[in-house]
C-alpha cells in the first residue's frame, strides 16, 4: 500500500493540496459553529486549527515561492516559521487595522476566522497561479508499522501517563522509567541495535517531546517561573480581544505572546494554559529536528545524532524551557536562521526572502535573543572583514599561529557570506530600532540602550580593573557527593566542547563544517565564556539560559572533541587500534556517558537515592512554582474580589498571582495588616507553616513560620488550600 507523503505536501499536485485545505478549512468552520451551539468533538476543532494555521499556509508559501523536495525536516521547519510569522505580523496588522473599520475587538473567533480563512484562499489562488504544473509527490510504502517505530511513537505516551500519575497520585514510577528508556535509545544507537539509521530523526522527535511533556504536564495548571507573567499578557489580550500595544512593559513587546497565543486561542478554542503546556512545547520539540539537519549536512548522521541527544538531555531543554514560552518561539526562528547559513538547496532569492520573515519574527518572538543574534552577526561580519584585509600576506608571522589563522585567513567556503551578513545587520538594526521604539511605550529600546551603556561600561571596568571578573557557573548552592558528581559530568562536556572548538579553530575537525557556522559556533563559544565570567552579563543573559542557547552551535563539537581527543589516545599508543575501532568505542563510551548525564540532569539519581530532590517533576512535595487547582481557585477569588491593590505571597506563590494580577500589584515578601494589604498562602504554606523569600543580599530562599506573620491578620478566605489575611 503507498499513500503521499503528508509532510511533503509542497511536492503534491496543486489540486490535491487545495482539496485537503478546503476539506481542513470547512471542519475548522463547522466544528467552531457546533461549539457555540455546545456540541463539542473532542480535539478535532484544535486539531484542524492547528494544521491550517501553523503548516498548511507554510506549504502554500512554498509553493509559491516554488520550492520543492527539500526533504521532510526543512519541509515541516520552513512550514511552521513561514506560518508562525504570518500569524504574528498579519495578526498584528488586524489588531492595529480593524478598529479604523468599526470593529472594536479585532481579536475576536469570527473576525479571525473570516480573516484568516480569506488569508489561506488568498494563499491557494496565488500557489495555483505561480506553481500549477509540479507534481512529482513522494509516495510512502505503507506495509505495517515497524516494531521500532512503534516504540518511538509510544514513548511519548509514557510523559502523558507519567503526569498524570504524578499529578493524581503523586507516583512517579512511570517517570522514572520513561527516563531510563530515553537513556538506553543512545546506547541501543552505538551499538547499532534495534533503530535504524532513517528512524533517527524521529528517535530524536519521541525524546524531545517526551522530555518536555514530561515537565509541562505537570499540575493542571502553568508550572513554572517567567510563564506565569506571559500568561498574564496573552490573557489579558485574549479577555480584551484587542491587543494594547502601549502597555510599558517587555513582554507586552513579544508577539510570541501576545499575537500567536490570542488568535489560536480563539479560533481553536483552546484555553491559554493549554497552549503553554501542549502546543509550545510541541512546536519547539521541532528544535532539535532542525539542529539535526546542520549537524547531518556538515557531519554524519551518527555525529549528529549524538549531538542533538546532548542537547535534549541537559536540564535546561526540559526542566527549563517549558516555562519560557517566548524563548520556545524564539529558538525555532534562531534554527531556522542558522539553517539558512548552510542551506544549499535553495536560490539566493528564496534565502533572501525567508531571512526576510525569519529576522524580524526572531526579534518580536524574544529580545534577549535578538541581542545575542545582532552580537554573533556582528563579530562574524567583523572576522569577514579582517579576512578580506589579507594581513596574512603583509605578516607572515599570523600564518604561523594555528590560532590566530582562523580569524585572519579565510577558510574553503565558496559562500559570498559578506552580503548575507551586510544585510541581516541592516534588517537586525532598522527593525530593531524602529520596532522597539514605537511598542509599549519604548521600554524595550530604553533596554537596549541601558544594556549597551552597561556593556561599555563593564568593559572599561575589566580593562582597568580585571578584578571586575566574577567566576560563576551552573552550580547548586547544595553540597553532596552526587551534586559534585553531577557538577564533574558538566564540566567534563565543557571539556570537550572546548576541545571540539579548539579543533574547529586549528581546521581540524575531520569534518566538513559551513564557515558561517564555523563563525557563529566560535562566537558563541567567546560569548559563553563571557557569559559565565562577568557579572553584568550573567545577570542579564542568565547563564544557565544562555548555555542551553550556545549548546545550539556548541553540541556537535562535544562530539567531535570526544572524537578527536579518541584519536589523539589512539596516537599517544601508536595506532594501537584502527580508526573505525576507535570511533566505534568513542561512540559506546560517549552513549555511557550521556546516559548517565541525563540520569543527573533529570534528577532520578537523587530520587532513587534519596539526596534531596531538585526536580518538581519528580518530586510531589518540593517546593517550588508549581500550583494546584485549589490554590488556583483562591488566587482567582483575591483578583475579582480584593479592594486594595497590594497582594502579598511568597517568592514561589508570588508567581502565580503573577498570571492574575498585574505585577506592581503582586509583591513577594512581608506584609503589613495595617495598610489594608492582603496575605496570600498556598498548600505549601499551610501544610509547612513555612513561607519562603529570599534573605536580604542573597537569592537561595529562608524560610519563616507562617503564624509570625499571619498573627496580627484576619483571614477572609479559606478554601483547605489556600487562605488569604488582610
Amino acid at each position: 500500500m503507498k499513500m503521499l507523503n503528508p509532510l511533503k505536501m509542497n511536492d503534491w499536485n496543486i489540486k490535491h493540496l487545495i482539496i485537503i485545505i478546503i476539506i481542513f478549512q470547512a471542519l475548522t468552520w463547522i466544528t467552531t459553529i457546533l461549539n457555540y451551539r455546545e456540541i463539542d468533538i473532542p480535539f478535532l476543532r484544535v486539531f484542524t486549527t492547528f494544521i491550517v494555521m501553523f503548516f498548511l499556509n507554510g506549504i502554500l508559501i512554498l509553493r509559491i515561492l516554488r520550492i520543492h523536495e527539500i526533504g521532510n525536516i526543512k519541509t515541516i521547519l520552513y512550514s511552521f516559521g513561514l506560518s508562525i510569522t504570518t500569524i504574528m505580523f498579519f495578526g498584528m496588522l488586524v489588531d492595529l487595522v480593524y478598529p479604523f473599520l468599526g470593529i472594536d475587538k479585532p481579536i475576536s473567533t469570527f473576525p479571525l476566522l473570516i480573516t484568516f480563512t480569506l488569508f489561506t484562499a488568498f494563499l491557494c489562488v496565488l500557489s495555483y497561479r505561480r506553481d500549477n504544473i509540479f507534481n512529482r509527490p513522494e509516495k510512502l510504502n505503507f506495509e505495517g508499522i515497524s516494531v521500532p517505530l512503534l516504540t518511538l511513537l509510544l514513548i511519548p505516551f509514557l510523559s502523558i501517563f507519567g503526569t498524570y500519575a504524578m499529578n493524581v497520585y503523586n507516583s512517579n514510577i512511570i517517570l522514572i522509567l520513561m527516563f531510563f528508556i530515553i537513556a538506553f535509545i543512545p546506547l541501543l544507537v552505538a551499538y547499532n541495535k534495534f533503530i535504524p539509521e532513517k528512524l533517527y530523526p524521529m528517535a530524536i522527535f519521541s525524546m524531545s517531546i517526551t522530555l518536555l511533556f514530561s515537565t509541562s504536564l505537570i499540575s493542571s495548571y502553568l508550572t513554572g517561573w517567567d510563564i506565569n507573567l506571559e500568561y498574564y499578557f496573552s490573557n489579558l489580550v485574549v479577555n480584551s480581544s484587542y491587543w494594547n500595544s502601549s502597555i510599558p512593559d517587555l513582554l507586552n513587546a513579544m508577539l510570541s505572546l501576545v499575537i500567536i497565543v490570542p488568535i489560536f486561542s480563539k479560533i481553536s478554542g483552546l484555553s491559554v494554559v493549554s497552549i503553554f503546556k501542549v502546543i509550545y512545547p510541541f512546536l519547539f520539540a521541532f528544535v532539535p529536528l532542525g539542529l539535526y539537519s546542520i549537524f547531518k549536512n556538515q557531519t554524519n548522521t551518527k555525529i549528529a545524532f549524538f549531538a542533538c541527544f546532548l542537547f535534549v538531555s541537559i536540564f535546561m531543554f526540559f526542566l527549563e524551557m517549558p516555562y519560557l514560552a517566548r524563548q520556545e518561539i524564539g529558538e525555532l526562528f534562531f534554527i531556522l536562521i542558522i539553517m539558512l547559513t548552510i542551506e544549499d538547496k535553495l536560490s539566493d532569492r528564496n534565502i533572501l526572502i525567508f531571512t526576510l520573515f525569519f529576522i524580524p519574527a526572531l526579534l518580536v518572538s524574544h529580545y534577549s535573543m535578538d541581542y545575542i543574534y545582532i552580537f554573533m552577526v556582528l563579530t562574524a561580519y567583523l572576522i569577514v572583514l579582517i579576512r578580506n584585509m589579507n594581513l596574512s600576506n603583509k605578516y607572515p608571522r599570523l600564518g604561523r599561529w594555528p590560532i590566530l589563522s582562523f580569524f585572519f585567513i579565510k577558510g574553503e567556503s565558496k559562500d559570498n557570506i559578506k552580503m548575507r551578513y551586510v544585510m541581516q545587520i541592516i534588517l537586525l538594526f532598522s527593525i530593531t530600532a524602529s520596532y522597539y521604539f514605537l511598542v509599549s511605550s519604548s521600554v524595550l529600546f530604553h533596554l537596549t540602550i541601558t544594556t549597551i551603556n552597561n556593556l561599555i561600561t563593564i568593559g572599561l571596568q575589566f580593562l582597568f580593573n580585571p578584578k571586575a571578573l566574577a567566576a560563576v557557573g551552573i552550580v547548586t548552592s547544595e553540597k553532596s557527593f552526587l551534586r559534585t558528581i553531577a557538577l564533574v559530568f558538566h564540566l567534563l562536556i565543557e571539556f570537550f566542547i572546548a576541545i571540539g572548538i579548539l579543533a574547529l579553530i586549528l581546521r581540524r575537525t575531520g569534518q566538513k563544517f559551513n564557515e558561517n557556522y564555523s563563525l557563529f559556533s566560535v562566537m558563541s563559544f567567546v560569548l559563553l565564556i563571557l557569559v559565565l565570567v562577568v557579572p553584568f552579563l550573567a545577570g542579564a543573559l542568565n547563564p544557565e539560559r544562555f548555555y542551553q542557547i550556545a549548546l545550539i552551535f556548541l553540541s556537535v563539537f562535544f562530539v567531535v572533541g570526544w572524537i578527536r581527543l579518541s584519536d589523539f589516545i589512539n596516537k599517544l599508543f601508536k595506532y594501537k587500534w584502527n580508526p573505525k575501532s576507535v570511533m566505534e568505542t568513542s561512540f559506546k563510551l560517549m552513549a555511557l556517558f550521556l546516559a548517565i548525564s541525563l540520569m543527573f540532569n533529570s534528577g532520578v539519581v537523587y530520587e532513587l537515592l534519596n539526596d534531596k530532590p531538585t526536580s518538581m517533576v519528580l518530586h510531589s512535595s518540593m517546593d517550588g512554582p508549581k500550583f494546584n487547582n485549589i490554590e488556583v481557585v483562591g488566587a482567582e477569588w483575591i483578583t475579582e474580589y480584593r479592594v486594595n491593590d497590594n497582594v502579598h505571597a511568597d517568592s514561589y506563590r508570588f508567581l502565580l498571582l503573577n498570571s492574575l494580577i498585574p505585577y506592581a500589584q503582586a509583591k513577594s515578601g512581608f506584609y503589613s495588616p495595617n495598610n489594608g494589604s492582603y496575605m496570600f498562602l498556598g498548600t505549601y504554606n499551610l501544610l509547612t507553616g513555612e513561607f519562603g523569600i529570599p534573605a536580604i543580599g542573597y537569592t537561595t530562599l529562608k524560610y519563616y513560620s507562617v503564624e509570625n506573620l499571619t498573627s496580627e491578620g484576619s483571614s477572609i478566605y479559606d478554601n483547605g488550600g489556600s487562605k488569604i489575611f488582610i
